[in-house]
């Protein structure tokens, strides 16, 4: 038996011994009410079906929010992230790295200093 199946005949086990989780029965029932909502917009159009759709789900996400609300706090994370990922890389430029490939490692396992002579 190779490696590889092994682990995964570990893994398959141990993740059937996981807990079985549900989600609570306020989401679900969530769920279900912006399914109906966007059925019952259909006739009127696409439009109007994923934006009745879109209101109910989003009254889930954040409740009681206005509408634009949740769109806003995705793209303020959204400009953020972009910024931090943008500046970051650029500023640890002239930091030496930890680790490279491309040096060999510069570590000994022994406790004296060997000198090459």
């Amino acid at each position: 038996m190779s490696g590889e199946i092994s682990d995964r005949d570990f893994t398959d086990r141990m993740v059937k011994r996981l807990p079985q989780e549900a989600p609570p029965p306020g989401f679900e029932a969530a769920l279900l009410a912006a399914y109906d909502a966007w059925r019952e917009a259909r006739p009127h159009g696409a439009g109007a079906a994923w934006k009745a759709g879109f209101a109910r789900f989003a009254d889930l996400v954040w409740p009681g929010a206005p509408r634009w609300a949740p769109g806003a706090a995705l793209a303020a994370a959204l400009l953020v992230g972009a910024g931090l990922g943008t500046v970051l890389p650029a500023a640890a430029e002239d930091a030496a790295p930890a680790f490279s490939l491309e040096q060999p490692a510069a570590f000994s396992l022994s406790s004296d200093q060997q000198e090459d002579s």
